[in-house]
């Protein structure tokens, strides 16, 4: 809304610049003309000749840039608008000017009679209208603006005028669909984080059913670190932007809920940055990355590991996960929905600008993300 705004005061200032200019330059010309001694009321008349000049030029704009531009061509009565203007201009230029010189005639030279109409008897009654001079009996032609050159000049300038008008809405018209393409963005970020939360708790609750038989004492440790996890989810994650020392404080107490169920055979190693610089990057980025390698890569029968790592380098945020790969797994288990949403949000937060591989070997699975600094 801002920007149309200032777009439409930018449109205002253009026009009425332009008219301003035309209003001054034949004062100005005659003010710096030095070879020209300035007679008394010489430039109230110039001023006003050039009003006078100039206004059907004038009413012309106004009918063309608030009525029939926004009436009819922006509505593509493209036919309409062009008879439209061509009336008008022959309104402005051709009958006006025979009107004007009805109502003040000049007078007749010399020797010369004044040759009028003579109205043949009618029930209608008709004014008596001077007859359009001839090049032979010596008056002095029609003088601007209506001379054949205004008509072209008139032509011009509504080329101008509809030039400019169309230029602005090609703006306005971008910068809609921007805004309109940030909106669907955002939707569709913020459906994607929305299906990534159910994913998530549906997870949890279940790491959170299997401890209930296991250890009750775990069982309750475990809903104490989960609800830390829905504060952050609930509160932080409709955010746009969360800092990445949250970020990873979420991903501690993700690790450490994960820890008080699976005991025995897992060896988690984790590497963050001590000291956490002020980086802002998306929410719940990492969490789906780091759930895939708790749900795919752990095995009650068979050891496990899982390594994470976070660092900052000059192309980014690098976020570095590895975990263990298992004979007994799906092919497809590490292709779930949390990876999908992942490879979505990062095309619509970053287009082509950042990395994303998975390498597979037999013992291993291994993830890489970078991602650029938000602005």
């Amino acid at each position: 809304m801002k920007y149309l705004q200032k777009q439409q005061l930018l449109e205002q200032v253009i026009y009425l610049s332009m008219w301003l200019l035309i209003l001054c330059i034949p004062p100005i010309n005659l003010l710096l003309d030095d070879d020209h001694t300035l007679q008394a009321g010489e430039l109230k008349n110039v001023i006003l000749g050039t009003g006078m000049l100039v206004l059907p030029f004038f009413v012309l704009f106004l009918i063309h840039n608030f009525l029939l531009i926004p009436q009819l061509f922006l509505k593509k009565y493209y036919v309409r608008y062009m008879l439209a203007v061509i009336f008008t201009i022959g309104i402005l230029f051709l009958y006006m000017p025979g009107w004007l010189e009805a109502l003040h005639p000049e007078p007749p030279l010399k020797g010369q009679k004044e040759r009028t109409f003579e109205p043949a008897e009618s029930w209608l009654p008709l004014p008596q209208l001077p007859l359009m001079p001839d090049s032979e009996n010596g008056r002095p032609p029609i003088h601007p603006p209506f001379q054949a050159i205004h008509i072209a000049i008139a032509v011009l300038l509504v080329g101008f005028n509809l030039s400019i008008r169309l230029f602005l809405k090609s703006l306005r018209d971008d910068e809609m669909l921007k805004d309109l393409e940030r909106q669907r963005l955002e939707s569709e970020l913020q459906y994607l984080k929305y299906q990534l939360n159910p994913h998530f708790f549906m997870n949890t609750l279940n790491n959170i059913y299997a401890l209930v038989d296991l250890n009750t004492e775990q069982a309750k440790k475990t809903i104490i670190e989960l609800s830390k996890l829905m504060r952050y989810v609930l509160y932080e994650a409709n955010k746009n932007q969360i800092s990445l020392e949250h970020e990873i404080q979420f991903l501690e107490n993700y690790i450490a809920l994960m820890k008080l169920r699976y005991i025995d055979n897992l060896n988690i190693r984790t590497e963050f940055p001590v000291v956490v610089p002020c980086v802002q990057i998306p929410p719940l980025l990492f969490i789906s990355l780091l759930e895939n390698a708790f749900k795919h890569g752990v095995s009650y029968q068979e050891p496990s590991f899982i390594e994470v790592r976070i660092e900052l380098a000059d192309e980014g945020v690098i976020f570095n996960c590895k975990n263990s790969k298992h004979t007994h797994a799906h092919k497809d288990a590490y292709h779930g929905i949390g990876i999908d949403n992942i490879k979505k949000r990062l095309h619509l937060l970053y287009g082509n600008n950042y990395t994303f591989t998975t390498n597979e070997s037999e013992n291993c699975f291994e993830v890489l993300l970078i991602i650029p600094f938000l602005s």
